[in-house]
């Protein structure tokens, strides 16, 4: 049966996802440079979810497409794995991206900080850097995990300012609606599946993978040791 070419959505996904890392370059060599390539079926090429999708270079598309029966070519469960581990080394990257150019707020409390303070304030900015991660492996995040995002950070108000409290503030509320519309895609029926929903997702998506440079300035200023 003929193949079925993946939605925008999902593409764009998996190019953000990926940032045009070959799954099986990593997997197999380690290799995490941009690689030119496509979009690969794991599994059944009439399946056009973004479960059943990743990036994969030129020479691995071809090799990984026409495996053969008389070798033992890679299997959709070893590409699965492999894609899995590429998208958490991505996620946990934040210099893949490169580094904006320094606004306003690094301009700000120049003078450093104790490191007893330090000490209180960088849990906070690492447990906001693991929030965001967990959100770019989908928006099927337990509510209990954003529920506990929003304990663990709690006390920010008192360790920052109103601004970063405000922003932890905007993550929870992102989170809750990126999760809710991933269950409405889901549950209601195929005919009322829009395509509204499905780009609110993506921006979402798109959105939570800003993030990292995001939080980094943010906290910077406020994690300087004197």
């Amino acid at each position: 049966m003929k193949s079925k070419d993946f939605p925008k959505a999902v593409q764009t996904r998996v190019i953000l996802a990926s940032r045009r890392r070959c799954a099986l370059c990593f997997g197999l060599d380690g290799d995490t440079t941009e690689k030119e390539g496509q979009i690969a079926h794991v599994g059944d090429r009439t399946n056009i979810v973004l479960e059943n999708a990743a990036w994969l270079c030129t020479k691995h598309h071809a090799r990984y497409d026409s495996r053969s029966r008389q070798t033992k070519g890679h299997t959709p469960d070893e590409l699965k794995a492999y894609r899995s581990q590429l998208y958490e080394y991505v996620a946990a990257q934040p210099g893949v991206w490169p580094d904006a150019v320094p606004d306003q707020r690094t301009k700000r409390r120049r003078g450093g900080i104790s490191l007893e303070v330090h000490d209180r304030r960088i849990p906070v900015y690492r447990k906001t850097n693991d929030f965001v991660r967990d959100m770019l492996r989908g928006p099927d995040i337990e509510l209990a995990k954003i529920l506990q995002f929003a304990a663990d950070t709690d006390e920010a108000l008192f360790l920052f300012d109103e601004g970063i409290a405000e922003y932890l503030a905007t993550l929870f509320k992102r989170a809750v609606r990126h999760r809710l519309v991933g269950i409405m895609r889901r549950q209601a029926p195929a005919d009322y599946r829009t395509a509204s929903l499905a780009d609110e997702e993506t921006q979402n998506f798109l959105w939570f993978s800003e993030q990292f440079q995001e939080v980094r300035h943010r906290f910077a200023p406020f994690l300087r040791i004197g």
